[in-house]
């Protein structure tokens, strides 16, 4: 495990500024205590544990109510997935490119968030 990235902060807070009340405050809170760590080569998902808190055993994930976009290196739109535990934690970032073809390097400038 590593800490966050800067651009995984900002990327998280960014979708919390997207939603309500204490789905919003927890959001914030587990990004002080998160660490992360790239699952895949093409480091298209990345999974988080938070220091102090035990995770209830995996039954499943649920995406925040919010969706990002952004740009790859090559101008190919990104989409943008944060989901969390069955108890409103953070757990997983995922990009997705449509193309078939893997990410390749993330432009964080370009994010988007609806």
């Amino acid at each position: 495990m590593r800490p966050l990235s800067d651009e995984e902060k900002v990327l998280i807070a960014r979708f919390a500024d997207e939603l309500d009340g204490p789905e919003r405050e927890q959001l914030l809170a587990d990004i002080a205590y998160a660490t992360a760590m790239t699952v895949v080569a093409d480091g298209a998902r990345v999974i988080f544990e938070i220091a102090g808190y035990q995770r209830p055993p995996y039954r499943g994930q649920h995406p925040f109510g919010v969706e990002g976009k952004m740009l790859d290196s090559d101008n190919t739109e990104l989409s943008v997935l944060l989901y969390a535990d069955e108890n409103g934690r953070l757990l997983e970032l995922e990009f997705i490119r449509w193309d078939s073809n893997d990410p390749l390097s993330p432009q964080w400038g370009t994010l988007k968030v609806f």
